[in-house]
């Protein structure tokens, strides 16, 4: 999903905060690809409930969640996007995330 340029100066609004523990978590810190898509997630997420438009029907988006996909993510971070595709199933299989279709 591609946000217009509005919506993404709206996201860009804030922080996250990052716990140093995240430093002992094998799977974030395997390389420098899985710290930059774990921060590209947690940047990326939403902090409360949205309304979004996706694929023409209208969806909630709880805190949390996110809308994107492994060629946004690829072309955002300069990352190939199989290595991206291989990341989120790191994550997905330890746990870290739940990817929807």
């Amino acid at each position: 999903m591609k946000l217009n340029v509005n919506e993404r100066r709206n996201m860009n609004n804030g922080f996250i905060k990052l716990h140093r523990k995240i430093l002992d978590n094998p799977i974030i810190m395997k390389d420098a690809e899985h710290l930059a898509i774990w921060i590209y997630l947690l940047l990326e997420a939403t902090h409360k409930n949205i309304y979004k438009i996706f694929k023409g029907k209208k969806i909630t988006l709880e805190a949390g969640q996110l809308i994107t996909g492994r060629n946004v993510i690829s072309k955002e971070l300069n990352i190939n996007s199989s290595k991206v595709q291989r990341v989120l199933d790191d994550f997905e299989k330890e746990q870290q995330i739940e990817q929807q279709m």
